[in-house]
């Protein structure tokens, strides 16, 4: 996941770099905290249940006034919900508050993601998230990555994660369904 993005995002002109909890035995990546230390926004697009050990690891310090764009999904290894009735981005939101947490992409597979419009008619991207200004550079990002103003929709607060992070469930069902992860969620007005 982090990989499309990261692809996208620099075709689209970001400088984007990757942070590794091992970069000597990835070419071009960095240490995770030195990627956050030279970020004004950064991309955590690893296991939802990894995402707050890996926070605490790169620190409060470096994360502080960082907007942090949460595109993950917390998973127990049987596929359950890991978090029930709460969200990673509220929990980083609460454990870091300086920092600027916005829940998106994670509705979705990675393919719908990085060109949301290629062979869907329609797509709903949502928006979770406590800032305004970190919400709308991660607005601008979308933009980059294909989605058009009309199919962003801004749900509140982060505490609104919860509810983009327990549509999981009905992500599986639907790809079981369809056999293809070529779908998403579409809100109709």
């Amino acid at each position: 996941m982090g990989s499309a993005l990261g692809a996208r995002l620099a075709s689209a002109g970001h400088e984007v770099a990757y942070g590794s909890r091992t970069p000597e035995d990835r070419t071009g990546s960095v240490s995770q905290t030195d990627a956050v230390q030279g970020a004004e926004l950064v991309i955590i697009a690893i296991p939802g249940t990894a995402v707050l050990s890996t926070l605490e690891g790169i620190g409060e310090d470096v994360l502080a006034d960082r907007i942090v764009l949460d595109v993950s999904a917390a998973f127990t290894p049987d596929m359950a919900l890991a978090y029930p009735n709460d969200s990673v981005a509220r929990r980083v939101q609460t454990r870091f508050p300086r920092a600027r947490v916005v829940k998106s992409l994670n509705t979705m597979n990675v393919s719908i993601m990085v060109d949301p419009l290629a062979s869907l008619s329609q797509a709903t991207v949502f928006v979770s998230g406590e800032n305004q200004d970190a919400k709308a550079a991660v607005k601008g990002l979308l933009a980059d990555l294909g989605w058009t103003t009309e199919s962003i929709l801004d749900l509140g607060g982060v505490a609104s994660a919860t509810a983009t992070e327990h549509a999981a469930p009905l992500f599986f069902a639907t790809y079981l369904a369809l056999q293809t992860m070529r779908f998403n969620i579409a809100i109709t007005r």
